[in-house]
Parts: structure tokens; C-alpha cells; sequence
């Protein structure tokens, strides 16, 4: 198996920190596996959102080595106001 480059695992890095999509039905996903990420922390709701805080679980990640903290957000979409105007 080929080394991951620097420029990749940056990458992997930022997506992590800025959030990924978290869906009730797949959790947060590990942007350099793709493995559901374990919670472990997260934020009371504001407004319609509310942020988690995971670990990839997967034990051959690098951002699992790294013990990077990938962040996810969550959207209610039971409470958005559908009416049209």
C-alpha cells in the first residue's frame, strides 16, 4: 500500500476540522476512510444545529493514528418553516 501524501492527509485534516455532514442514519463519516466515526462529544442546539465531535474508529486510519477530531454537523429539518411565500 502506497504512503498517503502530505498534500492528502492536510486535506483530510482541514475537511475534519471544518465539519463534515452528520446523517441520523450514517453518523459522521471519517473524510479519509469513509468508516462512521465514533462520538464523543456534543454541543447543545442552536437554533436548528447542533455540532458533534468524533473519532474515526477504523485502527488503520491516519487520521485515527493522528487522534485528529473530525467534526460534524447536525441540521433538524423537522422544525425549518416549509410555508411559501
Amino acid at each position: 500500500m502506497a504512503r498517503p501524501t502530505i498534500s492528502k492527509i492536510a486535506l483530510a485534516k482541514n475537511r475534519a476540522a471544518n465539519g463534515v455532514d452528520y446523517s441520523p442514519r450514517l453518523g459522521g463519516l471519517c473524510p479519509w476512510c469513509g468508516e462512521k466515526s465514533r462520538i464523543y462529544k456534543t454541543t447543545p442546539w442552536e437554533g436548528n444545529t447542533r455540532i458533534r465531535y468524533h473519532r474515526c474508529k477504523n485502527p488503520g486510519c491516519v487520521l485515527a493514528a493522528m487522534k485528529i477530531t473530525i467534526k460534524s454537523i447536525e441540521v433538524d429539518t423537522s422544525n425549518v418553516d416549509t410555508e411559501t411565500v
